[in-house]
């Protein structure tokens, strides 16, 4: 019975429990006209020596397009043509794996007539579309062990940041055009955690209520 109350006393002087938390870290990559790469680094996960258990990781990209569309019909008769102004943002680790993309696209559609003799992206067979902009977010996260691993540890990991035009024109069976694109992107890496603490001794007067209840099993004992 003794040894029962030791135990109980023992259990109410400490106690275990964890906190879940978060990082978040985060760059911004300038406008630059496409196609373009810039490398990034950001601290790994550290686990303070083994007191924090990291759950997940998660890449985030908030990227934006700007520029312009020119577009010409040299077809003998009207047409439609549809234009789209977009670019592939790609956040990749060192090891040249794809973390998470977004693809901001902004599109313009022309009714353009039989083609009016000059190619000068106006009149009525072109046309020229200024100072559009797009944006899109995306963000992917992750759980498996392979990528927490790399992700653990002391020091930075490297990214690579790809920014590949991808604007096209469809419709007319000629059609001249040019397209003109910048991007940038705002990336964030977030760590989301648990933090485990053990051994918290619980307050003094639960260690004493511990105390009076083995010395009153002990004169118990001495009385039988």
């Amino acid at each position: 019975m003794l040894k029962k109350l030791l135990c109980g006393a023992t259990l109410l002087c400490a106690a275990t429990f964890s906190l879940a938390g978060t990082i978040t870290l985060n760059d911004t990559v300038s406008l630059q006209t496409t196609n373009f790469q810039t490398a990034l680094s950001f601290a790994k996960f550290d686990t303070m020596g083994g007191t924090r258990v990291l759950d997940s990781v998660s890449f985030s990209i908030d990227g934006s397009i700007f520029g312009t569309i020119e577009v010409e019909s040299r077809d003998a008769s009207a047409t439609v043509i549809s234009t789209k102004l977009e670019a592939q943002l790609t956040l990749t680790d060192e090891l040249m794996n794809t973390l998470v993309v977004t693809i901001p696209s902004i599109e313009r559609i022309l009714n353009a007539s039989a083609f009016d003799g000059t190619v000068d992206f106006g009149g009525s067979s072109g046309a020229t579309y200024d100072d559009l902009m797009a944006s899109q977010f995306n963000i992917e996260t992750y759980t498996d062990a392979a990528t927490l691993a790399m992700f653990t540890g002391m020091g930075d990991a490297d990214f690579t940041f790809d920014a590949a035009a991808a604007s096209i024109a469809t419709g007319a069976g000629s059609i001249t055009s040019q397209f003109n694109t910048s991007a940038s992107g705002f990336v964030e890496v977030i760590y989301t955690y648990t933090d485990v603490v053990t051994n918290v001794s619980a307050p003094s007067h639960v260690a004493f209520l511990g105390l009076g209840i083995l010395a009153f099993a002990g004169l118990r004992k001495v009385r039988k």
